[in-house]
């Protein structure tokens, strides 16, 4: 499949292509085989079968037992001695060894296996046949969605923005608003209309994003090309005193001449003297004429102002990023300030940290709760505000669904794929059952893991260490650890068992025990299933899938709500380089399992502002549905367009 027709296949559409008489038969096999319907079945093709073959997955390495339910045929003794004998036979041919055959199970007990039949479950989705002109305008879209961003984009999307713009689908007009991503296409394309969307300060950027912040800084050629291109049209900006420095250092380097710039403007460094003179009105007032200062100190002007100047300092708080203040609410609401740990993005990994006895101790930036809830109240309705003097969007309608989206904040260290949506999300699950997956191609032994939580806190795993125990029973079952190159593992679980064994949720994660995340092809996902003595893999079962990408070694995918019987979005790669499933994963996970989560922060509270809510989706100028066909003139977002829901945010 060409990335034309990738980008294009994950958002729901398939391009016209040659047809004949077995238009039909296409269309019946695609729903069939992969649970897809097409609005015009009679131009369904062998392409398009191909397409949508390729995209679900219809070829799957075999698992190290072929069904997580073989186990129930295998004592604990049994399964532990087939898994050593297997790494015995690993360590004497080659950890890392080509020959498949090496990674195999050695059958050391025969056992009578049934036949599994193929399940009955399918998961229907909606696809459209659009013209290759229509698709052009699609693609556009796309690029300029994508554009919107203010926050960086995660590597598949600059994988397609790099296409986008590579076959031009960029237009000059379009609006960039985050920094990370015009430096990212400057260095990509070196091309002047991005340089000049840059400032001083992201020249410094530029610099230790090329040779890092050294003592002493030296480049290359192709180095001091795009530096000196960057220099040359890079606009004025308030500096620090080192950043002036810096960039002073950066200019003589390239261009053989001080660039003069100086902090004399810096609004810390006058901010700083107010707030040591108790002038905290006056700290915030100059924040709040230099860009998005006031809201990045927010919390340290609150902490320090009196009861009357808290309302006058939200006053002053600007709503151009309503995505950033949305964070900012969560984060300050959220902070209990006792066992704090932090999680922040970094080089598109997230990374934690435990707030340490020193740092507790230090501490004076602490807001009451009376504060709290006032900055609440008060940038929720600059929010809602925000949203409601956008350009309407005439009539809408809103599916039900859209109340468990939540808004995309940051998917920077995410993975895309099928069906994936923004962090935090959840989907129904719709039977007592599900079957996890994971499968790779080309990377080295990839462990999936489960980590079974109960509702005081404590966990056991399901893992490679511990699945030929059966520690759940029959309850939860893994297939085995697959150590070749190509490979998959699956876990099962029966929700209402692990209910009455004092479980609460599930949370799903991957490691990368022979090498990092950022090698081969990775996938993960799940099914719901009826019954789960079924073959291990049906691609038109898959109720999600994601591919998993990331200089990281640990992963988590996302969580099994078993009380509410719901998936809850994770889709994190982490910056941690642990071959074995630990305890982060949970931590990263906390602040979502609470349903309370999403009342916070939901697409259906910010698009039902954006125009007139109507109950019939076919008198609606737009539609946000997951399965509904449009009509003439109509458009459709379904839940999984982030880029989309992204540019309705602003």
């Amino acid at each position: 499949m060409d990335f034309k027709s990738k980008i294009l296949v994950k958002r729901g559409y398939l391009v016209e292509s040659f047809t004949n008489s077995d238009s039909k038969y296409f269309a019946l096999k695609l729903l069939k085989d992969f649970g897809v319907e097409v609005d015009k079945p009679n131009s369904v093709s062998a392409d398009h079968l191909n397409t949508i073959s390729e995209f679900f997955g219809k070829s799957i390495p075999k698992s190290f037992y072929s069904n997580p339910q073989d186990l129930k045929y295998f004592t604990p003794d049994e399964l532990l001695f087939e898994q050593i004998v297997s790494y015995l036979n690993v360590w004497a041919n080659g950890t890392f060894t080509d020959d498949e055959d090496v990674y195999k199970r050695i059958e050391l007990f025969h056992k009578f296996i049934p036949d599994y039949c193929d399940g009955e479950e399918v998961v229907t989705r909606k696809y459209k046949i659009v013209s290759l002109t229509e698709s052009e305008f699609i693609l556009s879209d796309i690029c300029k969605d994508l554009c919107l961003y203010t926050r960086p984009w995660s590597e598949e999307e600059q994988r397609e923005f790099e296409y986008l713009y590579g076959h031009n689908y960029f237009n000059k007009d379009f609006e960039m608003k985050c920094k990370d991503n015009i430096i990212f296409a400057f260095k990509k394309f070196e091309r002047v209309i991005f340089a000049q969307r840059l400032d001083k300060k992201d020249v410094v950027k530029l610099s230790i994003d090329m040779v890092g912040e050294a003592k002493h800084i030296s480049f290359n050629d192709e180095q001091k090309k795009l530096l000196g291109i960057a220099i040359t049209n890079a606009y004025d900006c308030p500096l620090t005193k080192r950043q002036a420095k810096y960039y002073n250092t950066i200019s003589h380097k390239v261009l053989n001449k001080y660039g003069y710039a100086n902090n004399s403007k810096s609004p810390y460094k006058l901010a700083t003297k107010y707030m040591h003179e108790g002038k905290v009105m006056d700290a915030a007032k100059l924040f709040a004429s230099s860009g998005s200062l006031l809201e990045r100190n927010l919390v340290w002007l609150l902490s320090r102002a009196s009861v009357s100047e808290v309302s006058q300092i939200l006053d002053l708080v600007k709503t151009d990023n309503p995505i950033v203040l949305t964070q900012l609410v969560q984060g300050i609401i959220n902070d209990t300030y006792e066992n704090r740990t932090f999680k922040f993005t970094k080089n598109k990994k997230v990374k934690m940290h435990k707030e340490t006895d020193r740092e507790r101790h230090v501490r004076k930036s602490i807001l009451s709760i009376g504060t709290k809830n006032t900055l609440k109240e008060v940038l929720k309705e600059k929010i809602n505000q925000y949203y409601m003097n956008l350009p309407k969007l005439g009539k809408i309608y809103l599916s039900e669904e859209f109340k468990n989206i939540a808004s995309p904040l940051n998917t920077s260290a995410t993975g895309s794929g099928l069906d994936v949506l923004p962090i935090g999300s959840r989907l129904p699950i719709t039977e007592d059952y599900i079957r996890t997956f994971c499968y790779w191609n080309d990377v080295f032994d990839i462990d999936a893991s489960a980590l079974m939580i109960r509702a005081n806190g404590t966990h056991q795993e399901l893992s490679w260490r511990t699945y030929s125990g059966k520690p759940f029973g029959n309850s939860a079952l893994s297939s085995g650890d697959d150590r070749g190159r190509d490979g998959a593992e699956y876990q099962d679980f029966k929700i209402s068992e692990l209910i009455e064994n004092g479980f609460r949720y599930v949370i799903y994660t991957l490691n990368g025990y022979g090498g990092t995340l950022n090698c081969g092809e990775i996938y993960c996902g799940y099914q719901n299933k009826k019954d789960l003595d079924t073959q291990a893999w049906s691609p038109k079962n898959i109720a999600m899938k994601i591919a998993v990408k990331g200089d990281s070694r640990q992963y988590s995918g996302f969580a099994i709500d078993l009380l509410n019987k719901e998936i809850v979005i994770l889709n994190q790669i982490q910056d941690a380089n642990n071959r074995v499933v630990d305890s982060s994963p949970y931590a990263l996970a906390k602040q979502y399992l609470d349903k309370n989560y999403l009342t916070n922060s939901n697409m259906y509270d910010i698009l039902k502002l954006r125009g007139e809510l109507v109950d019939n989706p076919e008198e609606a100028d737009v539609v946000f549905d997951r399965l509904y066909t449009s009509q003439t003139n109509q458009q459709v977002i379904r839940p999984y367009h982030i880029e989309k829901l992204v540019s309705l945010l602003k």
